[in-house]
């Protein structure tokens, strides 16, 4: 069992690797576009995406703390296989929102369970000796799965040499590795909730949650709203460039770029902390974001792209220092729960942010979508992430 435990850790690095090997991805804005559809369409379409991660989330994350994480992740892998198998026949925009609730299933399932993993087999074999520290390796974990997507896009860009439709169908093959890899996964042993008394399991959760002080409701707020603040920017990167007079055939050499600075960043989160303190490390994931929005919207060419590394890095900071901050609070029998929770606050706004800033991008422009998105996340830095400071000696 031990030996099995120490395996988890690894089979979680291969599984979101090889998850996250999303070959289609740098030239996804392109390729629906070519389909018809709007910037305004393309953000719709991800905010259905988001609004059955949404429905799904929650339940998803109960299940998995319920039942078991191995069969979350089999059943997780398995949908995300079958919708990227049935994407290269999706033609119309409909047909993209059944691709796109098919991956919404498998995200939400797993969402945060991967994470449940590592620090419920941590949890055991800590029982047992000494053993790494959870939120170095969460660190790692993001290391590797975002130099798998930026490998992916290296991939990309010799695919899209030859057709744009390339990279689509070579995805709908090498996403059913998860699938397979899912299997070999051993379960963790943990405190399991109660299968027969889900309305005290859920007021556990709550009261754990929302009572559980400012500090660790903080923490939520932020994970919710700085991980919301890259996603909608990333879903924006691809016309931008675009509008920049960037070539196609450079998106994955972009796409690799931005990726790899999200993985050295996560992976040295800590080491950077510790060099420049929580109150400088937390000041800084929360103004990049602002930074980023301005920047991309008041300048263009090279250095408006330039900007599109602030998010990059704020998200590698984010996903590690937030996560492993939340997490560490959060005993195991919630833990895929809570961070459902958070994947739920983060689906929700971009539900509302997507479309919105689709809408400013085609009717007003880059300059005004991103200084308005920008002077929301000025907000979100002074009204939630500065208040943390205050709490600083609590956030360690």
């Amino acid at each position: 069992m031990e030996s099995g435990l120490r395996k988890n850790i690894s089979k979680v690095f291969i599984f979101n690797s090889s998850w996250m090997f999303l070959i289609v991805l740098p030239v996804m804005v392109p390729y629906l576009r070519s389909k018809g559809l709007s910037m305004q369409e393309v953000f719709e379409l991800q905010s259905i995406f988001s609004f059955f991660v949404l429905i799904f989330e929650l339940p998803s994350g109960y299940i998995a703390d319920l039942i078991g994480r191995k069969y979350s992740l089999v059943v997780a892998s398995f949908f995300h296989g079958l919708g990227f198998s049935i994407m290269p026949f999706a033609d119309t925009f409909w047909h993209l929102v059944g691709f796109e609730i098919l991956l919404a299933i498998g995200v939400s399932l797993f969402s945060g369970t991967d994470i449940s993993i590592i620090y419920d087999s941590i949890a055991a074999i800590k029982n047992k000796g000494p053993a790494d520290v959870e939120g170095k390796l969460i660190g790692k974990k993001i290391f590797y799965s975002q130099t798998s997507e930026a490998i992916a896009a290296v991939v990309c860009s010799f695919l899209v040499i030859y057709h744009l439709n390339l990279p689509v169908y070579v995805q709908a093959i090498t996403c059913w590795i998860p699938f397979f890899i899912s299997w070999t996964i051993v379960e963790p042993p943990r405190l399991l909730m109660d299968k027969s008394k889900h309305k005290d399991n859920w007021l556990h959760i709550l009261k754990t949650v929302f009572r559980g002080g400012a500090l660790l409701n903080l923490i939520l707020l932020n994970s919710i709203f700085y991980s919301a603040s890259t996603l909608l920017a990333v879903w924006a990167f691809q016309d931008y460039w675009k509008v920049q007079g960037i070539d196609l055939k450079y998106f994955g050499h972009l796409w690799f770029l931005t990726n790899i600075v999200v993985g050295i960043v996560a992976k040295y989160a800590h080491s950077i902390e510790q060099r420049l303190g929580s109150v400088v490390t937390l000041i800084l994931l929360g103004i990049l974001p602002v930074v980023g929005y301005f920047g991309m919207g008041f300048s263009g060419g090279v250095i408006g792209v330039v900007f599109c590394f602030s998010f990059q890095v704020s998200r590698g900071l984010t996903q590690v220092i937030l996560k492993d901050a939340l997490n560490s609070r959060i005993s195991g029998e919630l833990r895929a729960t809570v961070n459902s929770m958070v994947g739920l606050g983060m689906r929700f706004v971009f539900i509302i942010g997507g479309p919105l800033l689709g809408w400013l991008i085609d009717n007003k422009g880059y300059e005004v979508a991103f200084g308005s998105f920008g002077s929301f996340y000025l907000l979100i830095f002074v009204f939630l992430l500065l208040p943390i400071l205050k709490l600083k000696g609590e956030f360690k």
